[in-house]
């Protein structure tokens, strides 16, 4: 059996910091039986993706064992262990990365509790990460561009999945929402217009408002603010675009409590005023 451990370790540079994703070092593992890593405060993130064989990593409550075609994603910055398994130990593609998203990812796919995900499409996220470690080996123009690109793909992909695997299956085995989180959106979009609660909206599903909360947000990957506010923005867009009426009568139609509070929300999510938007789509 022939062993071998590649990095290619890299210095990012500051606009990769400031802007995007950004890489510290790639790897390619091929695992002796004896392989294991056990450390605490190693800078940034880092997902490996396992190619052949099999391991465990070391979660908050258990151990996991992986097979290929599994990832897991580490905030290096925290205790973590794992290691091949003895008998059929692994081969691994990896890179450690930061990056100013990387923190929201790690908590949207709950990788401090859980830290093994799974793809739909494990070809394509195996072939990303080979390029990765192409890439850092031929340093192409546009490189650290081109990983943060990658790098996105692959958190977007471990998402989606994470949220279908979260949904129940339709009988056409269509990945849909849960029940109550699908009676809760009917809800909310329903009843946008009026000053809507979280508690009303959890018992309209019967449902706790702690555990609501979480699997709205698990399912929807919005708080249930944020998609009410989204909601009534959508609904304000369509009549800005198609009708004259003022702006306040807009915000009070869509549910907004205030004509300033109306125009400072459009402003922070759409990045300009009521205003300027109608004058845009105009």
């Amino acid at each position: 059996m022939t062993y071998f451990y590649k990095t290619i370790t890299h210095s990012p540079s500051e606009t990769a910091k400031k802007c995007m994703f950004f890489v510290q070092d790639v790897g390619w593992f091929k695992c002796k039986p004896s392989y294991v890593v056990d450390r605490r405060f190693f800078y940034a993130y880092q997902m490996k993706f396992v190619v052949s064989g099999s391991g465990y990593v070391q979660g908050k409550d258990r151990k996991y064992k992986l097979k290929p075609n599994d990832l897991f994603l580490l905030n290096l910055n925290e205790e973590h262990c794992y290691h091949a398994d003895p008998d059929d130990p692994w081969e691994l593609l990896w890179v450690r990365f930061g990056g100013m998203q990387a923190a929201d990812y790690y908590a949207m796919l709950g990788c401090q509790e859980q830290p093994v995900l799974q793809v739909r499409n494990t070809n394509a996220v195996h072939s990303m990460f080979r390029e990765l470690f192409h890439m850092f080996r031929t340093r192409p123009v546009g490189l650290e561009v081109s990983a943060s690109a990658y790098i996105t793909r692959i958190l977007s992909e471990l998402l989606v999945t994470k949220m279908e695997r979260d949904a129940v299956l339709s009988p056409n085995v269509s990945p849909d929402y849960p029940k109550e989180i699908r009676e809760a959106i009917d809800y909310i979009e329903n009843h946008y217009q009026l000053p809507i609660k979280l508690e009303e909206v959890a018992d309209a599903v019967h449902l706790s408002q702690y555990y609501f909360s979480r699997i709205f947000k698990r399912s929807t990957g919005y708080s249930v603010l944020e998609y009410l506010i989204k909601y009534r923005l959508t609904r304000s867009k369509e009549l800005l675009a198609s009708s004259k009426l003022p702006t306040g009568e807009i915000a009070q139609r869509v549910g907004f409590c205030s004509q300033s509070y109306f125009t400072k929300m459009f402003k922070t999510h759409e990045g300009m005023t009521p205003r300027d938007y109608r004058l845009y789509v105009q």
